[in-house]
């Protein structure tokens, strides 16, 4: 599959650097003495979230889960050996009767105990499958199944960095907001200052004033409201990452990075790189091969067998050898056993039908991911194309408010015009800066959500 023709930020590592751990350890070690601070980039965030998150290291523990299964099927093709030890006190010992003729008297019965009191035994056996087809699938399947513990790995660790990308980037907003309103508020205070002199003079009204003042207040309302945002926004991030809430999370800011609006042709689509795709690939195979094992029930099962043991036999519970009674003898055998199923009702055939059925439904959801996919990854081009167009527009609008506001306070500054106008001005330019900061997030978000529908969200960052 081609990649995607655009550039919009460059990553300067894919792991977190050597600094990063450092200042981890200096944190830790200095234990309760500081509260740990962390400075990271988004590709460090990754790289921490990857390491660290919950879900994704409960994924990696039913990864190993799914690999021990693996051996446990494997381990049917290997020989099965077996021990065995009893000890028996026959306290009642079997009784056999027999004609009289034998024991000395003619025309009656006899009874004879048969046996001795004690007998004791230790026995081993080994079994080892020659031919059986569905031990044969079920390697197959467990080669097959490994793959899909890998995939659903790669899943969850795809599902959490989407995640915590869209945060970071919320977040780096959020900053820029806070940064935009915190200038314009230093630049209202600066304003009531010259305000409160001019007052005092008479050069302006009382109703002048108040509205700055009230200015400034609608300012450090929006100001307060966008920190508590970031500060929820910073502990859901760190929650994500599987950072300890105490430590104090500082993302660096990536302002200067270059954006810029390409040629965005759509690249010939291939799904091979679809995590969704290739575990429905997975899940379609291993419903063949439970197709072919249920069908290798009608085949025949051919297996070697071997046993040893060896047995005592005494009147005395410890099988002393100065008894005469105790005798001890070994037996032995070996054989092939074979068994083949002749009629089970249309058990397996009935089996067979579902794992048909099921693979036909898989076979649906294949196609249709490949259709949502395709559209997924259409839009996600036309939503950055737009984006990154509105981006301009935004700048441009920014640009011209900013040169609208800096003639307006040196107007007001020259008593060339009124308050009014000037806070006219500032508010053009407030709300064109946070257009802009909303573009350049919808910029951002079409960026990860293109790596996302193309497959490779986990190698861009």
């Amino acid at each position: 599959m081609g990649s995607p023709q655009f550039h919009i930020s460059t990553l300067s590592m894919n792991r977190i650097s050597y600094k990063t751990i450092f200042s981890l350890l200096i944190a830790l070690l200095s234990g309760n003495l500081v509260t740990a601070q962390v400075t990271l980039s988004l590709s460090e965030v990754v790289a921490y979230t990857l390491e660290n998150n919950s879900d994704i290291k409960n994924s990696l523990i039913q990864e190993k889960i799914g690999f021990e299964v693996t051996k446990e099927v494997r381990s049917t093709a290997l020989p099965q050996v077996t021990a065995s030890a009893n000890y028996i006190n026959n306290l009642l010992l079997p009784v056999l009767v027999v004609p009289g003729e034998l024991t000395g008297n003619p025309g009656g019965v006899s009874t004879l105990e048969v046996g001795l009191d004690y007998n004791t035994s230790v026995a081993v056996s080994l079994n080892q499958p020659l031919f059986d087809k569905s031990v044969f699938t079920a390697m197959k399947a467990a080669q097959s199944s490994e793959e899909l513990y890998s995939l659903r790995v790669k899943k969850t660790k795809e599902e959490v960095v989407y995640r915590a990308v869209i945060l970071y980037y919320n977040i780096s907003i959020l900053d820029r907001n806070i940064e935009v309103l915190q200038s314009n508020l230093n630049q209202t205070n600066k304003l009531l200052e010259i305000s409160a002199v001019q007052l005092e003079q008479g050069f302006i009204k009382q109703v002048d004033h108040d509205r700055l003042m009230v200015s400034k207040m609608n300012l450090e309302i929006q100001l307060s409201d966008l920190s508590l945002a970031r500060k929820n926004a910073i502990k859901q991030l760190q929650l994500m990452m599987g950072m300890d809430q105490e430590t104090t999370l500082v993302l660096k800011n990536d302002e200067d990075k270059e954006i810029q609006l390409v040629d965005m042709d759509m690249p010939d689509m291939t799904h091979e790189n679809l995590t969704d795709f290739n575990l429905l690939n997975v899940q379609k195979r291993l419903y063949e091969l439970e197709k072919i094992n249920v069908k290798s029930g009608y085949y025949p099962k051919l297996s070697f067998f071997a046993n040893y043991a060896y047995n005592g036999l005494s009147n005395d519970a410890f099988f002393s050898s100065s008894d005469a009674s105790t005798n001890w003898f070994d037996v032995s055998s070996i054989g092939l056993s074979l068994t083949l199923t002749l009629f089970d009702g249309l058990r397996m055939n009935a089996q067979s039908m579902q794992s048909q059925l099921k693979k036909q439904q898989v076979e649906e959801s294949i196609e249709f991911t490949k259709q949502q996919y395709n559209v997924d990854y259409a839009n996600a081009q036309n939503k950055l194309n737009q984006s990154l167009s509105t981006l301009e527009t935004r700048k441009t609008s920014v640009d011209l408010a900013q040169k609208v506001y800096d003639i307006s306070q040196k107007s007001y500054e020259q008593g060339l015009s009124d308050l009014t106008d000037l806070l006219s001005a500032e508010t053009a330019l407030t709300t064109a800066q946070l257009n802009y900061s909303a573009a350049l997030l919808q910029v951002k978000i079409a960026e990860t959500e293109l790596y996302k529908s193309t497959g490779n969200l986990l190698e861009s960052y």
